[in-house]
């Protein structure tokens, strides 16, 4: 404290923050205890999990404060009315994600990461398909493997009205303890562009700690003295040690160190290196399922002009450890999970594999099929060296598996295709609805940046990524030609940095194609 006071007399309190208890404000504001004062070797009762810290001068008119800290302390819950204990049957899970991490990427940042998982021999699946666009699609059809028209009509007054879709809520309803958290919420995160969430979605959940307020420093976003991944990633290890001998679900979401083009996922190589070596010595490699996995890769920047980024963008990371115990148990599972490394697998693969987790710890389980993929199965089933995107559920618009040739551009399917790309980001913007005197600029081809394509049978889809003016912003669109039939793919997206010149737009969504 002499760093701070400089050796003048000080007095320090704490208070506690928990969510609010204003109505429709549960996810978005906290509220305060009031300052209690203590002394050095104090001991309190910890009422909330969120305890905030300061102190101020004594003397003086003004009485300055020198020093506050925020801390996240897991408050372990009572476990004596649970019925499952921890034998040889029961499995915990543990999901650790990072946005924006392709299996690619994790690779060239994350060396020190990656060594750890081949030394330790964990699984690392090469075939791991996207099945959305961004995060929202790709974290929901893995917690539900539901498709998106049934997410987005059960989400629609808000998460709480979805929450007992999720498979976090199947494994507490069985007994387990559950935890969820992410970091960075400006961003916004995952869920609050949904309404959030006015009842806490699991036993246990960080977001009213990040709320105490995050900031960027230099590389970082931290809360408090401590950037905000660290935060999460020590909270997950004392959730795991705190139920190791119960059994727990838990799942925590990393965006502050990949989300963003200037994020570096590479200052976070060491921390997590150090969090898995940690993880060791609670136990939870003999007991726990261990996932450390992405939604997607890189969407937009300078990273996606080369074709490369098309495979990218698409093939998220995906790495697991299965428990010493069950791979000594489940010999045929335990097999067939390490084949699937090297198949075509997506997200409702995973959603399954959950509940086959589940099922294994508690045989009364009954396990529901994916509706967005009723033929998908768990990973412990093989998958055929000849699965399709077809066949995994996975929407021709992000399927990866293709060779693709340069198209040459004074074909007439390259220019028609080209020409329809074009035509459709014109009409999309004079669409658009914007603000009170305020319109979107009519854009034009400014130059085509890449084009390429592939065949499938009488199918021919073209990939044409391009640059529109003003403003230069960029697309990727894919278009499909069937005989005579010629059409976009849904979604077209921007993969530009993120377009700061659409902030005239009533729909958020529509930022990316409006110049205003």
């Amino acid at each position: 404290m002499y760093l701070y006071s400089k050796g003048k007399r000080f007095s320090c309190c704490y208070k506690f923050a928990s969510r609010s208890t204003v109505p429709g404000k549960e996810d978005t504001q906290i509220k305060f205890t009031p300052c209690n004062i203590f002394q050095n070797g104090s001991i309190i009762k910890l009422e909330q999990e969120i305890i905030s810290v300061y102190c101020s001068l004594i003397e003086g008119k003004t009485k300055p404060v020198i020093y506050e800290d925020t801390y996240l302390l897991l408050k372990k819950l009572d476990t004596s009315s649970k019925v499952i204990t921890n034998d040889k049957k029961s499995w915990n899970v543990l999901i650790v994600g990072m946005d924006t991490m392709s299996r690619a990427r994790v690779y060239s940042t994350m060396p020190h990461t990656v060594e750890y998982f081949q030394k330790h021999k964990w699984l690392d699946f090469r075939g791991y398909q996207k099945v959305g666009f961004n995060t929202f699609p790709n974290i929901m059809s893995l917690l539900t493997g539901k498709k998106m028209p049934t997410i987005y009509k059960a989400c629609a007054k808000g998460m709480n009205e979805c929450n007992e879709l999720m498979i976090w809520s199947k494994y507490k309803d069985a007994g387990y303890f559950t935890a969820y958290g992410e970091d960075y919420l400006r961003l916004p995160d995952t869920f609050s562009r949904y309404k959030g969430f006015k009842i806490p979605p699991t036993n246990h959940y960080a977001r009213p700690f990040f709320l105490t307020g995050e900031k960027k420093s230099g590389n970082y976003i931290c809360t408090a003295k401590k950037p905000s991944a660290i935060h999460l990633l020590d909270y997950a290890l004392d959730f795991t040690r705190a139920y190791i001998n119960e059994n727990f679900f838990g799942m925590f979401w990393l965006n502050s160190f990949s989300h963003n083009t200037d994020n570096v996922p590479a200052l976070l190589d060491n921390d997590m290196l150090m969090f898995l070596e940690k993880l060791e010595h609670t136990g939870a490699l003999n007991n726990t399922f261990i996932v450390f996995l992405s939604d997607h890769g890189i969407r937009y920047g300078e990273m996606r002009l080369p074709i490369e980024s098309y495979y990218e963008e698409r093939l998220p990371m995906l790495f697991m450890w299965v428990p010493f115990a069950f791979q000594e148990t489940y010999f045929e599972e335990n097999h067939n999970i390490k084949i699937n490394q090297y198949r075509l697998i997506t997200t409702y693969d995973l959603h399954l594999t959950m509940w086959h987790i589940l099922k294994l710890s508690k045989d009364s389980i009954q396990e529901i099929p994916s509706e967005a993929c009723p033929q998908c199965s768990s990973l412990f089933v093989e998958k055929t060296i000849y699965r399709t995107c077809s066949d995994a559920g996975v929407n021709d618009k992000w399927c990866s598996c293709h060779n693709m040739a340069e198209a040459n551009g004074k074909e007439n399917n390259s220019q028609q295709s080209l020409k329809l790309a074009v035509t459709y980001i014109q009409n999309r913007t004079q669409t658009i609805k914007t603000t009170r005197c305020m319109d979107c600029a009519k854009l034009t081809l400014k130059t085509v940046l890449r084009h390429h394509f592939y065949s499938d049978g009488t199918k021919e889809v073209h990939i044409i990524a391009f640059m529109m003016s003003p403003g230069d912003v960029a697309f990727e669109a894919n278009i499909l030609i069937d005989g005579n039939e010629i059409k976009i793919l849904e979604p077209t997206e921007t993969i530009s940095a993120y377009n700061t010149r659409g902030n005239c737009v009533v729909n958020p969504n529509d930022r990316s194609y409006c110049v205003c």
